[in-house]
């Protein structure tokens, strides 16, 4: 045999394990287990099932699997054949998963956290291949997602749609390493990408984070940004690995402190060709740290539905831009001293003045309970701090510890019309009086869902009778529970520091039938609310009632004055 002959030979016993150039999704992650215990069936170890969906061979000798913070190195030759699955596991339970399908132990193969987790696949040359950011809510099954179940992709032609795409595995066994997912169905992407966020760095710099990975030739052109008031086009956009969710901008012009702008998109898409819709506009700004009174506890639910979520609403009455990352949540013990504070946010978020933001462990189960919550107003955190059914604490605090808001609620800011308080939200309502003050809680109206998750409170009230020295607002209530003037708010301004003050409440005969407010020292302006109930907390019948309101300065001095108010309807 020739030496030429031998080389050729040679070659073609060698060239499948060239692995070539690689692109995105030529091998998908299509099945993990994040949480092997208590066992289904399988064993009881995480497992990372890969499959080849390219037409070609891949070699995939000094690959890498990694997740948010280790990873790890293929050191074999292994020849991953096109249209085949591989298992990777840890090397102590190679065995045990070789019984279900091509095995690949890995050293140091990493985590997979139960709760929450990062797999990305990376070839030799560091080319993202495929990368999932998975969470609890991928399974759509709460049992399922106590552990012993795999989440599995549904359909393999649409590979980067995140929990769309993904479910808990319908196996008997718990999953199907090895072989065909159980949940495989037709399942095609035809949502446009939304932008979901955007972060300002600094003056130069933004990121902004969408709700799925977006096209990177698309994304990669200039044209296809603008940002209000004269910064234009940026000079420069890169979109990140190992997700393709969040674009980096660098502007040709720097914001200025304190402004709001605008940034718009346009014609960009997501993998499978859909183009960015109405959801291409998102507010930018230059943060600034959050001091006290910036933001303040402006709704709380703390007695859900058996298998509910509490939640806590957040609102910026400041003018200015805060950063999230700044911002600490934390319970306080009865003593008084703070539990274990916790970062609100993993990643920064920009809170605008004016907006809401809901905190809660669930968000989908407070979207599916709450239909009218807006999902973009609403974050997901690991933990809440503790909230008891009857009362509790619960403090915001920045980086240095300081109190920015703090909110001793109790049950019985429910309103007395209310036959049962479970899954019914109590809400602030006017922003500016404190946070503390009881008589500025109230239960949110049935009409409403008796919740307002994410957006303003279905019984807020605005100071309209500022200036005034006594007023009420509005003059004819119906405390009936809808949402809509339920209760008759007595405003007050005076002229100095000093007053007490006493507010009651007569029928058309003349009867004192509510003792509002008795001899109490005030501010120099505040609100009261009166609901319509006498001192036993009996609704009052429809008809005209006096308020009296008697003021006083320890000099001698008095003010008196009467308003007349309406009751108009009651249950």
């Amino acid at each position: 045999m020739s030496n030429r002959l031998i080389v050729f030979c040679l070659f073609c016993c060698i060239t499948p394990l060239f692995t070539g150039a690689q692109s995105r999704y030529d091998i998908l992650i299509t099945e993990c287990l994040p949480d092997p215990a208590p066992s289904v069936g399988l064993p009881e170890s995480e497992f990372i099932e890969l499959k080849n969906c390219s037409g070609r061979d891949f070699n995939l000798h000094n690959w890498k699997i990694s997740n948010a913070n280790s990873s790890a190195t293929i050191k074999t030759d292994y020849l991953l054949k096109s249209d085949s699955f591989l298992i990777l596991c840890p090397t102590t339970s190679a065995t045990a998963y070789s019984h279900f399908g091509p095995t690949l132990a890995i050293s140091g193969f990493p985590s997979l956290y139960n709760d929450e987790g990062e797999i990305i696949l990376s070839s030799e040359s560091g080319t993202v291949i495929h990368a999932i950011h998975y969470d609890k809510s991928w399974y759509k099954n709460e049992l399922k997602a106590n552990g012993g179940w795999s989440l599995e992709m549904i359909d393999l032609h649409d590979p980067c749609s995140g929990k769309e795409n993904w479910t808990s595995s319908k196996s008997d066994l718990g999953g199907t390493p090895g072989y065909k997912n159980s949940v495989d169905a037709y399942n095609p992407d035809e949502q446009p990408p939304s932008l979901i966020n955007a972060v300002t760095i600094d003056s130069m710099n933004i990121i902004l984070l969408f709700d799925e990975p977006v096209d990177s030739f698309s994304a990669s052109v200039i044209s296809n940004y603008s940002i209000s008031d004269g910064i234009g086009y940026p000079d420069s956009v890169f979109v990140q690995a190992p997700f393709y969710d969040q674009i980096a901008v660098h502007l040709q012009n720097p914001l200025a402190a304190g402004k709001i702008y605008l940034i718009s998109l346009q014609q960009i898409e997501d993998c499978n060709g859909n183009e960015i819709g109405q959801n291409n506009i998102y507010k930018v700004g230059i943060p600034e740290k959050a001091m006290t009174g910036d933001i303040i506890f402006n709704e709380i639910l703390f007695n859900p539905p058996p298998f509910g979520y509490d939640y806590l609403e957040l609102y910026n009455r400041s003018p200015r831009i805060i950063k999230c990352s700044d911002l600490f949540l934390s319970g306080k013990n009865m003593d008084g001293s703070l539990k274990d504070p916790a970062a609100l946010v993993s990643k920064e978020r920009i809170l605008f003045p004016g907006e809401y933001l809901l905190l809660t462990e669930n968000p989908d189960w407070v979207i599916q309970n709450y239909p009218s919550a807006v999902k973009s107003q609403i974050l997901s955190l690991t933990a809440l701090p503790s909230l008891p059914d009857d009362q509790g604490k619960v403090v915001l605090l920045n980086t240095t510890g300081k109190v920015i808001d703090e909110l001793d609620y109790d049950h019985h800011w429910h309103s007395p019309l209310l036959a049962n308080e479970t899954g019914v939200s109590l809400e602030r309502i006017q922003p500016d009086l404190p946070t503390s003050l009881p008589s500025n809680w109230t239960s949110a109206a049935a009409t409403a869902g008796y919740g307002t998750p994410g957006y303003k409170n279905s019984e807020s009230s605005s100071d309209s009778a500022a200036g005034q020295f006594i007023s009420v607002e509005p003059k004819i209530f119906s405390p009936d529970f809808d949402g809509y003037h339920d209760f008759c708010f007595i405003h007050y301004n005076l002229p100095a520091a000093g007053y007490m003050g006493t507010i009651s409440i007569y029928d058309v005969s003349g009867r004192k039938v509510c003792s509002l407010v008795n001899n109490i020292l005030l501010a120099t302006s505040g609100i009261f609310r009166w609901d319509g109930l006498d001192d036993q907390q009996n609704l009052l019948p429809m008809g005209h009632y006096i308020i009296y309101a008697e003021l006083f300065l320890p000099d001698g001095m008095v003010r008196k004055q009467m308003l007349v108010c309406v009751l108009a309807r009651a249950r």
